[in-house]
């Protein structure tokens, strides 16, 4: 077993942590292709003006759908940045 000096952590532990990632980096893959085809079927429903009775219960929803993409968004900018397809932006 040896120690990467620079993360800290075992050559066992990156071996145990490396399949785990990677499934978990595909299930997001496959979970965002499945919101992707319903968001554009929610889209185009609504582009058709179908009259909605839930029209502020939508509203509120896509609301939080926007907070959450935007939190995803961050973590893949941070997942990007680790996995060394970016620089690291330079902190004051």
């Amino acid at each position: 077993m040896t120690i990467d000096e620079n993360k800290g952590t075992t050559e066992t532990e990156t071996e145990t942590i490396l399949p785990v990632l990677k499934a978990d980096l595909t299930w997001s893959q496959l979970y965002t292709k499945a919101m992707h085809k319903d968001l554009v079927a929610i889209s185009a429903a609504v582009g058709r003006k179908q009259p909605t009775t839930s029209g502020p219960k939508m509203k509120k929803d896509a609301e939080k759908l926007r907070g959450q993409l935007k939190s995803a968004n961050q973590t893949v900018d941070e997942l990007s940045d680790h996995a060394g397809l970016r620089p690291a932006p330079i902190k004051k």
